[in-house]
């Protein structure tokens, strides 16, 4: 469990704000707010993050440590900047973030699947050197039964494969990226040759190279209820 709720429950203290006055400032309810100071539930991850460069808290700090009215009061812009500084020290890097809320405009072709450009982003740890890209998993979501086991909002993220990782894929998890589909499936090897399995029905076989579609699970990042 993270310490999200106790350090909101800080900050609405250190700056006088209700409940309600802390919701409204993120667009949502005083039951959100209640739930998380009362760790029935936790927020997204993109609105811890809203809610720790709103109050220029290192977004490290806010999740993990339970924080002091006086800590919170110090806080600002300029250690903010320090924070900035040593995650790039850290080597970390912004990935296209596939949001419950992209995957919905995509599903309803308000947008493409494949506009990665215009997703928002997730700062996160430099695994490779390949393209990656953060999926934030929905039961809605067309998938093999090998992802049965995961929760809405937990974070998948995915390489691009590539002539490098390409032997890697077989036995493991993947996504197919095209326009207007998003399909979580299994690589498999079979008939001499690698395929991307949904179900016995639909296989594909798999090509290198970022516009072929086929990205490997390389990471997760689970939501904590």
């Amino acid at each position: 469990m993270t310490r999200i709720g106790a350090n909101i429950k800080k900050i609405r203290t250190a700056k006088g704000l209700s409940q309600l006055a802390f919701a409204e400032l993120f667009e949502l309810t005083r039951g959100n707010i209640s739930s998380y100071e009362e760790n029935r539930a936790e927020p997204r991850l993109e609105t811890a993050l809203r809610i720790a460069n709103y109050f220029c808290i290192p977004l490290e700090a806010f999740i993990t440590r339970t924080l002091t009215i006086n800590e919170i009061l110090q806080f600002n812009g300029d250690k903010l900047l320090e924070e900035e500084q040593r995650l790039l020290q850290m080597q970390l890097r912004q990935v296209p973030f596939l949001s419950e809320t992209i995957f919905l405009k995509a599903s309803y072709r308000e947008i493409k699947f494949t506009e990665l450009d215009i997703f928002p982003k997730l700062t996160l740890p430099e695994l490779n050197y390949h393209s990656l890209l953060a999926v934030s998993y929905q039961s809605t979501m067309v998938h093999h039964s090998s992802f049965s086991g995961y929760q809405p909002r937990d974070v998948l993220v995915f390489e691009a494969v590539s002539e490098e990782n390409f032997h890697l894929c077989i036995g493991k998890k993947g996504l197919f990226l095209t326009d207007q589909e998003l399909i979580l499936g299994n690589f498999e090897w079979q008939d001499e040759q690698l395929l991307f399995v949904l179900n016995e029905l639909r296989k594909l076989p798999v090509k290198p190279g970022p516009e072929t579609g086929f990205w490997k699970l390389v990471a997760v990042y689970q939501h904590l209820i």
